[in-house]
């Protein structure tokens, strides 16, 4: 399971040499994981140090710059593995801290905080600039980035960290301790937070640039086209300024741990790359091997090459396994809140089917539920913190489209029907339209039909059944 991970820039100040002297610093200053009499000479990059339950390892990738460490430990919760990569071409340190659970672990329920390793570079100085944003281990001025900030608001520059924005209330007071935050958020989000005397931000999106709209709230802003921002106030459950602070960072580390990295930003990657390296060095000095065995060296040299690219494969597919199962493991056990359903017995359709009905009828709710009692606030939190795409409702306007002026089951109409999960079967004059094969929702269609409005009923009918 991963604990944490991040990527972000660093300057040129960190070099090889500092990087591994921070990595034996951090180590030689840890309380539990410090390794006795480990000495480094300075020179070689490549090393590995014991000491019973505890290995730390460095390797280099001479030939991309690239040096990486890891840290493992095994204690009464699992197998510990803290990697640092430092890719000294693109200016880039990714960190991750994973454990591995085994037949010994016992209950462990992960906490978020940055490792000190972390802390060390950002303290030393050695992050960098993230696309017009320092990685700091304190908040930024929006005075001092608003352009910035515009520009991630709006997608069009795209940082490697989140951002989350603290809006002062209309007291003109944060609604939370904005430097506590940045300090558990450092090198995982950017925290911007507002002057004393406030400020206008003119040109920006509805929910901004309104002063009253956005007093008090938090923005989160993610680096990616794909996943919507988020926002949050000190109403209803969240009225404590310690909760709401927890909610932040539980929502950014999430975020971050969720995310599918690229091979070389892991210790594993690296590892492959480095012997995928030294495959090529061999099959490299083929001339030099004698006549008679050039045969045998195809042949090797083929099986080689066939063995790396399964090598490669079968790590891209664990990455993406393990980005997959973190954003399950996120989704189903958020250690800040217990769901609010249990999943019966009933079989899912298509993904996220049960959930969609859910939040459609609660959207359906809310319209006639009087604003502002507590039904109202309850199912418009829910509606906020639960991601509705409306499913419901866009397989009912496909069928409505796609039955007007129904007159027979012509081939796009039954290609439609298979697409929504319709399994079509003769009976006689009519055609049986079962859902998703369950009997229990089945619509009778004439095979032929000259009434122009049996389309439009039979959508009807439908809807209220299955959808």
């Amino acid at each position: 399971m991963v604990i944490y991970t991040t990527k972000f820039p660093i300057n040129d100040s960190l070099t090889k040499s500092e990087f591994v002297k921070t990595v034996i610093k951090w180590n030689q200053g840890s309380k539990y994981d410090k390794i006795e009499d480990l000495a480094w000479d300075e020179t070689d990059f490549n090393g590995l140090w014991k000491q019973e339950n505890i290995v730390l390892s460095i390797n280099e990738i001479q030939e991309k710059e690239i040096i990486a460490s890891r840290l493992q430990k095994e204690d009464e919760h699992g197998v510990w593995c803290t990697d640092f990569v430092l890719d000294n071409v693109n200016k880039m340190l990714s960190v991750s801290v994973a454990l591995e659970t085994t037949e010994f672990t016992t209950n462990f329920f992960p906490t978020y905080y940055p490792p000190f390793f972390v802390k060390m570079i950002l303290f030393e100085g050695f992050s960098g600039n993230d696309n017009g944003i320092m990685v700091l281990n304190r908040e930024h001025s929006i005075s001092e980035c608003i352009s910035v900030f515009k520009g991630i608001v709006e997608k069009t520059i795209i940082s490697k960290l989140p951002v989350v924005y603290v809006a002062r209330t209309g007291m003109g007071e944060n609604p939370l301790d904005v430097n506590k935050l940045a300090f558990r958020l450092q090198g995982a989000a950017h925290v911007i937070c507002e002057p004393d005397d406030g400020i206008e931000l003119t040109g920006f999106s509805d929910d901004l640039v309104s002063n009253e709209d956005r007093a008090g709230k938090i923005f989160i802003y993610y680096p990616s086209h794909n996943k919507k921002s988020r926002i949050l106030n000190l109403t209803g459950s969240c009225q404590d300024a310690d909760y709401l602070e927890d909610r932040i960072v539980n929502d950014v580390y999430n975020y971050m741990n969720s995310r599918m990295r690229k091979a070389i930003d892991t210790w594993d990657g690296v590892q492959i790359e480095k012997l995928h390296i030294e495959n090529k060095k061999l099959l490299s000095n083929q001339s030099a091997i004698e006549e008679e065995n050039n045969n045998l060296y195809d042949v090797f040299g083929e099986q080689l090459e066939k063995m790396e690219e399964s090598n490669i494969k079968l790590s891209n597919e664990v990455q993406r396994l393990t980005a997959e199962l973190q954003g399950l493991r996120m989704r189903y056990s958020d250690k800040d809140k217990s769901p609010v359903l249990y999943l019966g017995d009933e079989r899912e359709f298509y993904t996220d089917e049960i959930k969609e009905i859910v939040l459609d009828i609660m959207s359906e709710y809310q319209k006639n539920c009087k604003e502002d009692s507590r039904r109202w606030h309850i199912i418009s939190d829910l509606l906020e913190n639960n991601e509705f795409k409306g499913l419901p409702e866009k397989r009912k306007e496909q069928l409505k489209n796609a039955l007007k002026g129904y007159k027979n089951l012509n081939g796009s109409l039954k290609g439609l029907l298979e697409t929504l999960g319709f399994e079509i079967s003769d009976d006689g004059k009519h055609y049986k339209w079962t859902y998703y094969g369950d009997h229990r929702y089945v619509a009778t269609a004439a095979k032929t039909c000259s009434d122009r409005r049996a389309g439009m009923n039979l959508s009807s009918i439908i809807e209220k059944l299955m959808f």
